[in-house]
């Protein structure tokens, strides 16, 4: 059996897995969209100039990339990884396109300056503030490479004066989206420590809900509930399961000779070394689902075995009996144990099947205590059918228990 108790997978996913998507469909068609129209509305109300093959080629080349990370994206499974590889990339391809068409267009600057602003807000969202630091000083490379070859081709044409204050705008802005970058930076650290709080507070939480607060083992409302799975999945899967019941035998005696505080101390003790051989040991037909100790009451305890069969159950029980038999429990003081032993027969209710477990176990105690009993399986009342030459006087179909 596990120690763990509670195995949330949104809260332990947390904030180690929390990424946001890269924008691919509709975020990139919004943007680039959304300049493109701006571009030709530009060129339209001849605020700017490009030719016919430049923006055919721009546009081919933006289509063409963009169509190439949407494939990607959809052919491969969406990772923490490729989410950040994938919009660095992006990031990336937006500043070689943008800084294309501030070369092969004229009057085009503010525009230029707008889709530059755009691309390193995506990438402050997307990537960790080192990334965005790094691609701001990639803009700013290609924005003064792209006007010092303009202004060395065409001096003429460029008021390097009004270019200097674009620049300095330029720069301005991408200094406050890199500290927006790294408040985002500090929100995501702080919402990862928050959630760690909250993964821990709801783990203890329910570590009490579902644990029996002397023993550390699992409560009955939590076993009842294993019950109640486990004959869920045995009646889709025809996979059975048999549940354990242990009585500690004259334990009254313990709290009479010793007191309540070493009684409880036995419990624990005898719950601890419980665990420790259900965990260590091989079922019979074990199909790996997780094997369930419990407190039930009192100085009665038990076990739910997935997997494992009357035999395999009646084995394990035998060996528990005989580890808790050789135990000094306080000052030379030893124990003994009754179980009784019962496996869940199909479409059987869970109280039948505890009630045939309960009369296994005492049956264990009339029998002289120390002892494992099994239950027998209920035999199913079959209609009788007339056949032809079948024998009138044949024995009946016992089950063998053992």
């Amino acid at each position: 059996m596990s120690d763990t108790y509670y195995n949330n997978d949104a809260l332990n996913t947390g904030i180690n897995h929390y990424e946001l998507k890269p924008i691919t469909i509709p975020g990139l068609i919004w943007y680039y969209g959304l300049w493109i129209v701006l571009a030709m509305m530009s060129a339209v109300l001849g605020y700017s100039t490009i030719s016919t093959n430049s923006a055919l080629f721009l546009l081919g080349g933006i289509a063409s990339t963009n169509f190439f990370f949407l494939m990607i994206t959809y052919a491969e499974p969406h990772t923490r990884g490729l989410s950040r590889l994938l919009a660095c990339y992006q990031s990336i391809m937006a500043i070689t396109w943008v800084s294309a068409y501030y070369y092969f267009s004229s009057g085009a600057t503010d525009l230029v300056l707008g889709m530059y602003m755009t691309l390193l807000m995506f990438a402050a969202i997307h990537l960790n503030a080192r990334s965005v630091l790094k691609l701001a000083i990639a803009t700013l490379a290609a924005y003064l490479l792209i006007f010092t070859v303009s202004y060395l081709s065409m001096p003429v044409q460029i008021d390097p004066t009004q270019e200097i204050l674009r620049l300095l705008i330029l720069s301005a802005v991408i200094g406050w989206i890199y500290m927006f970058a790294c408040r985002l930076r500090d929100l995501r650290f702080e919402l990862q420590y928050r959630n760690e709080e909250l993964q821990s507070v709801v783990e203890r939480v329910t570590r009490i809900a579902e644990q029996d607060y002397l023993t550390k083992s699992y409560n009955r409302r939590y076993i009842m509930d294993v019950l109640a799975r486990e004959r869920s999945r045995s009646d889709r899967s025809h996979n059975t399961f048999s549940v354990l019941l242990f009585d500690l035998d004259h334990f009254k005696d313990v709290n009479d000779r010793f007191g309540h505080i070493v009684g409880d101390q036995v419990l624990s003790n005898f719950a601890r070394h419980v665990k420790e051989e259900l965990r260590g040991m091989d079922m019979m037909n074990d199909i790996g689902h997780q094997r369930s100790f419990g407190r039930y009451g009192g100085e009665e305890f038990i076990a739910v075995l997935p997997g494992s069969n009357l035999r395999g159950a009646e084995k394990c029980a035998e060996r528990i009996r005989k580890l808790i038999a050789s135990i000094d429990f306080h000052d030379g003081y030893s124990l003994t144990v009754s179980v009784g032993v019962a496996q869940y027969q199909q479409r059987e209710t869970i109280p039948q099947l505890l009630t045939r477990t309960d009369e296994a176990l005492y049956s264990a105690k009339r029998d002289g205590r120390n002892l494992v009993r099994c239950s027998k399986p209920p035999v199913a009342q079959e209609q009788p059918r007339s056949r032809p030459n079948s024998r009138p006087n044949s024995p009946p179909n016992l089950r063998v228990l053992k």
